[in-house]
This record gives structure tokens, sequence and C-alpha cells, in this order.
């Protein structure tokens, strides 16, 4: 999956139990409040990533609404995951605007673009998108697509 779905492995003896499997679904912006979490660090502002270290040591853990990623090389892709289900739009910088959607927990290896049977939750999708991209200083990483 381009880096989206990476396992992690934690050790922490006495803190997380040993042998523990965990499905959280998290990304790279989690890591800085989770790290803050352990320490007792104070928060910088503007961090919208979720401390995980409750799913590590056993608590309830909260939730992203979403996750969202952008990624110019092998074409230009955009994925964005609303619980089960997972949003990827490639070729970008052919100026390609079409999602296929997955549904992860019956569908792992992404085989089956369902997007036709939810235009929903493509609309939805497509609002995040709206929301969550920036254009970037950096003319290599920018989306002709998105930033006309």
């Amino acid at each position: 999956e381009g880096g989206i779905r990476v396992p992690m492995i934690a050790s922490w003896p006495g803190v997380i139990r040993a042998g523990e499997v965990s499905d959280h679904l998290s990304a790279f912006q989690d890591l800085l409040p989770t790290l803050c979490d352990i320490t007792g660090t104070e928060m910088p502002e503007g961090t919208d990533g979720i401390s995980f270290l409750p799913e590590l040591t056993g608590r309830k853990q909260q939730q992203h609404e979403y996750l969202y990623w952008e990624f110019p090389e092998y074409g230009g892709q955009q994925a964005v995951i609303i619980g089960d289900m997972k949003a990827l739009r490639r070729e970008m910088h052919k100026a390609n605007e079409e999602f296929e959607l997955y549904d992860l927990a019956t569908d792992p290896l992404e085989t089956t673009d369902i997007a036709a049977r939810h235009p929903e939750i493509i609309a939805g999708v497509k609002e995040i998108v709206s929301k969550e991209h920036t254009t970037s200083p950096n003319a290599k990483w920018r989306f002709t697509l998105l930033d006309r």
C-alpha cells in the first residue's frame, strides 16, 4: 500500500503487555502526540495527530475520523481512509479525477473497486480532500489537478 499499511512493533516491559496485537489505525502525525504523552511534554499547537499511548497500554483509544495522504510519486496519488473504506486516486499528474474505493474489511488486497456503488462515500472523500489539501511550496510536490 505504498507505506500506508506498515506494521509497528513496540516493546516497553512492564507497560506494554507482551504478545498483544492491535489493528489500531494510526499515521505518522500520531508519533509526536504519543511521544509527548509518554514523556509528559506539552503538545505543540497545530498538531493534528492523536496519541496512541492508550492503545499501547490497553486503555480506551480515540480514533481518527479519517486519515488523508498525498504522494507526488507514481503519477501522483491521494488516499483517504474512513473506517474500513479506503479511497484512492491515482495518476493525478495526468488529471485523473476518479477515485477508486475499497472495503478493506472484506477486500484487504484492494481487488474490487466499489466506488460506483457508493457515490455518497466518494462525495465525502472529495470534501475531505478539499478541506485537507494545501498547495506545496515545492513545485515538484504540486498536483495540477488541485493546484490550479
